[in-house]
């Protein structure tokens, strides 16, 4: 008798595995902030004040006078000097023809003699000077700072992607058995 010889074959089962790491990807925006200022305005019109002064009364009480006032006075003066000149030549020229009267040289002698004038000198006025004032003004327009601002927030967009795991059969089991 002859021994049987059997043979054997075994092949083991392969398992494959098909790994999808999982997967986080996020997109972010970051916030965005825009910004306007304007400053403070200060927008000022200034009226200065206005002071009058007419001290015309208080240099007539002291004899003085103002430039108008004075030159009115000059002038008025100006007219009495002129006709009392023209009276006096006519009163040396009378005297003249009066042969009794003295020399002609004593007559202009006493023409020429300068009138005595009376002179006031006084420091104080008797009446004061007239003072008024026209207030000034102060308008102004005041705009208050202002900030304005725009924003635009952040995002964030999550892409996730899970995991996972594919399994298959790389290779099947197998026995193979043969005499």
């Amino acid at each position: 008798m002859k021994p049987i010889e059997i043979q054997i074959h075994q092949v083991s089962g392969q398992l494959g595995l098909n790994i999808t790491k999982p997967n986080i990807n996020l997109k972010i925006t970051a916030p965005d902030i825009q910004m306007k200022t304007t400053p403070v305005n200060l927008d000022l019109t200034i009226e200065p004040p206005e002071i009058f002064i007419d001290s015309r009364a208080a240099f007539d009480s002291m004899g003085l006078q103002g430039v108008y006032s004075f030159g009115n006075s000059l002038a008025e003066e100006a007219k009495q000097a002129c006709v009392q000149g023209i009276e006096q030549r006519v009163s040396v020229m009378h005297q003249m023809e009066d042969p009794h009267t003295g020399s002609i040289g004593e007559i202009i002698a006493a023409a020429s003699k300068p009138p005595e004038k009376q002179v006031v000198i006084g420091l104080s006025p008797s009446v004061g000077p007239d003072i008024s004032a026209k207030l000034g003004t102060i308008k102004g327009t005041y705009t208050p700072a202002r900030i304005d601002a725009t924003v635009k927030e952040g995002t964030i967009t999550n892409n996730f992607t899970w995991g996972k795991v594919d399994i298959y059969m790389e290779r099947e089991p197998s026995i193979d058995i043969r005499t």
